[in-house]
């Protein structure tokens, strides 16, 4: 006992710490024990769903009906023909006896037949009780899994840069899953259950006053140890939702990075390090094990103590004739419907305080607003594509400038490649452009008219997005490269196939264009995935590319054959390429040579030459690579 409530103590230190800490994550953040913001913003959630609730409530309503109707049945059946034939065999008269129990055992078995069609009823509403709370709490839970990762979708790209994929996985997953168990087994059965009680403590007042004022009187023993005991339960209910984000997020980091933890030979430091959040993940759960391990007990001392007294007191008027035989035992049962629900508010309140801890990860999620927010303008005029930086600044982070007053055009249909050592800046460029983020100075227009005014879905519809290393989602080809859009049709898919290559990779696949893809493209070579994402961008028609030309690790062969493809890919559409390899730079109307986020040159292959500033030295440099 010391040594638990010493475990209760350091719980609620720690979490005390953790509110008063500024480095704690935002899942071990401490609320209030009872939350009424969180409640109703949890009933807001489920409101479209008012209906199904109030049909769980009459549900249990018709159940507890019959249940009360067994006790009743069990105390007239006892008071009336079972007291009758004790009564018979008392006068110790065999021939009345005998004649006398006819109409005494008709009436019991009718009480019996009416006590099992009650068992009957409680059967099939029991049914009816599990089937309806499931559907119930299934609806809100696919209703706010819908609207959780919606939002997600809606967030910008820093914000997931900021957070591991496994602690959202978490979220969408046994987070709302918690919540469907509150929804299922927690809030309407909780709110029934102090409905229950209210109703039994009046019928047992009604019953016998002075029995019901011992059950009273001690009702606040059980109610106390109910509330000495919930203080840590939301503690180490969100202490094991923490440890079970962390864990998700390194495992979904190793199995992503198990080719590297190979090569580099890690995998022993990789399973010791998973094996010590393991070890934190079960301390948590232990620990929430140990708190209710004493609780149920306790729980239990005290519902025996309660049945102790009133055995004690309704057996004395038993004994002086106040209190009838059937009427003790319906007492007795009716206080054994009072004490269930008791009793079970302890394992309700662990329902909802995990389902609490569940649900500030889930609003912080949805409180969470775009720093990137769609525009408001309407759709004008078809989109020429001409593209201004004006005097464009940009941090990740605050104080830490990537981009310094940038500012350059790219021409209608033109082409404009980006050249600089890594660091430089230029896949932030391409990300400014498709507003993954904003410019913290500066604005970026598009035809004239600042991007942050387009709506974000028209806005990237205009692009075709080519990346280094393109990620292919798995599913079929057909699927990668129509990606549900309305505008792709099968004769646009067919020429962007024959433009970008791409035939080349279905020859290979005995199904074509339903041959299926593994996760993140792993069944393709690097070479294939490229082309299919070249296939994938000109299926959509833009009328803007972002490029990141990447051909380094391909043979010649393929290598050409992906040049032939980004050349019809350019060609009369406005460009921004990311470039690694000049062959697509000498092509370029114009060359940005961006250093440590500053523009530093800009100009044609040969203009940029004859500067003899850090372009030709870049040349040089892989001029002296490529001879050698």
């Amino acid at each position: 006992m010391i040594q638990v409530v010493k475990q209760f103590k350091d719980a609620r230190k720690a979490a005390k710490k953790a509110a008063s800490d500024p480095e704690t994550p935002e899942e071990m953040v401490v609320g209030k024990a009872w939350d009424s913001t969180l409640a109703r913003r949890l009933w807001r959630e489920a409101r479209p769903h008012h209906g199904l609730f109030y049909g769980a409530f009459a549900v249990l309503a018709a159940l507890f009906v019959l249940e009360m109707a067994g006790p009743w049945i069990i105390r007239h059946a006892i008071d009336g023909p079972v007291a009758e034939v004790i009564a018979l065999r008392a006068q110790d008269d065999p021939a009345a006896l005998e004649q006398g129990l006819e109409r005494p055992t008709r009436e019991l078995l009718w009480w019996a037949l009416a006590y099992l069609g009650c068992a009957v009823g409680m059967t099939a509403f029991r049914y009816l009780e599990v089937a309806h709370l499931t559907r119930t709490g299934q609806s809100v839970v696919h209703d706010l899994r819908v609207k959780l990762f919606k939002h997600i979708e809606s967030l910008e790209l820093s914000w997931f840069d900021k957070r591991p994929t496994g602690s959202l996985v978490t979220r969408v997953t046994s987070d709302i899953e918690n919540l469907g168990e509150m929804f299922t087994s927690g809030l309407v059965t909780l709110g029934f259950d102090f409905l229950r009680i209210a109703v039994l403590l009046v019928v047992l007042f009604v019953l016998h006053w002075q029995l019901a004022l011992v059950v009273l009187a001690l009702m606040p023993l059980l109610i106390g140890v109910s509330l000495v005991f919930r203080g840590g339960a939301r503690n180490a209910h969100r202490a094991v939702r923490a440890k079970l984000s962390v864990l998700n997020g390194y495992l979904q980091e190793v199995l992503q990075g198990m080719r590297v933890v190979h090569v580099f030979r890690r995998e022993a430091r990789v399973s010791q390090r998973f094996r010590d959040l393991l070890a934190q993940y079960l301390q948590a759960n232990v620990r929430t094990i140990v708190l209710f391990a004493l609780f149920f007990p306790a729980l239990d001392f005290v519902v025996n103590g309660i049945q102790a007294a009133i055995v004690w007191v309704g057996g004395l008027d038993i004994s002086s004739g106040d209190l009838e035989v059937g009427a003790f035992f319906q007492f007795w049962l009716y206080v054994g419907m009072l004490l269930n629900p008791v009793r079970e508010l302890g394992e309700r309140y662990n329902v909802l305080q995990s389902a609490f801890a569940s649900s500030e990860r889930i609003f912080q999620v949805l409180d969470t607003q775009p720093t990137v927010a769609s525009g408001t303008r309407p759709r004008g005029a078809p989109v020429r594509g001409l593209i201004r930086f004006e005097n464009v600044s940009f941090d990740y982070l605050p104080g830490v400038p990537v981009l310094q007053d940038v500012s350059f055009e790219i021409p209608a249909g033109a082409t404009v490649a980006v050249v600089g050592a890594t660091g430089a800046g230029k896949s932030t460029l391409a990300n400014l452009l498709m507003r993954f983020y904003d410019p913290t100075r500066g604005r970026i227009t598009l035809d004239g008219v600042d991007l942050r005014e387009y709506g974000l879905e028209e806005l990237r519809s205009q692009f075709g997005l080519v990346l280094q290393e393109d990620f292919l989602f798995a599913g079929s080809v057909r699927e990668n490269l129509v990606m549900e859009r309305s505008e792709v049709s099968e004769a646009s898919l067919a020429r962007a196939l024959d433009a970008s290559r791409a035939r080349i990779v279905l020859e290979r696949l005995p199904e074509g264009l339903d041959a299926p893809v593994a996760e993140r493209g792993a069944t393709l070579s690097t070479g294939e995935r490229q082309l299919l994402a070249i296939a994938r961008a000109l299926a959509g028609s833009p009328r803007i590319v972002v490029l990141d030309e990447a051909t380094a690790s391909v043979d010649s062969q393929t290598e050409h054959q992906i040049e032939e493809a980004q050349d019809n890919l350019l060609s009369g559409r406005s460009a921004l390429v990311i470039a690694h390899r000049l062959s697509t730079v000498r092509k370029a109307h114009k060359i940005l040579v961006m250093h440590r986020g500053v523009l530093r040159e800009q100009g044609t292959h040969e203009e940029l030459l004859r500067l003899g500033g850090i372009y030709a030295r870049l040349h040089r440099l892989q001029f002296s690579g490529d001879a050698g």
